[in-house]
């Protein structure tokens, strides 16, 4: 038979950890996250040189910060939000991120498969066609379309 102690310490091993996930959630605007406005990753200070980068850049007409950061269906999308949602939050939290933020390996594919997947028939003109891009990618020489630097 379980005793009171021991409701007592489940409560805590399961409340303790989603109460703060779920305060953490509603104190961070985490719904804005699950929306397609790109004001919503504004929410971190971080962003905000990223955030008025693409607002002068050539792609504010065409695409947001979904665009080309989210790739495939709506399953894909949304797990990748939660994936770079998690270590962001984990960064923030503990510190341990660079300031302007810089984009990890993972975030660089799916940026790619989407700079690829818009500009295919530019790409099927281009002496990249069937030769491929070696050891370069779009970024290599287009780092500042997206996020335009000065």
């Amino acid at each position: 038979m379980i005793n009171r102690v021991s409701i007592i310490i489940l409560a805590l091993l399961i409340g303790v950890p989603v109460g703060s996930s779920v305060a953490t959630f509603f104190y961070a605007d985490g719904f804005s996250y699950l929306s397609a406005n790109p004001k919503a990753c504004m929410n971190c200070h971080v962003m905000e040189s990223h955030f008025r980068a693409w607002e002068s850049s050539p792609h504010k007409s065409v695409a947001t910060c979904n665009t080309c950061h989210t790739h495939g269906n709506i399953f894909s999308k949304y797990s990748q939000k939660a994936i770079n949602g998690f270590f962001h939050s984990w960064a923030f939290t503990t510190g341990h991120y660079h300031d302007p933020i810089q984009i990890k390996d993972f975030n660089r594919k799916i940026a790619m498969k989407n700079c690829l997947s818009c500009h295919s028939q530019m790409i099927e003109t281009s002496r990249f066609h069937g030769t491929g891009f070696g050891d370069k990618n779009c970024l290599s020489c287009h780092n500042g379309v997206g996020h335009k630097r000065w």
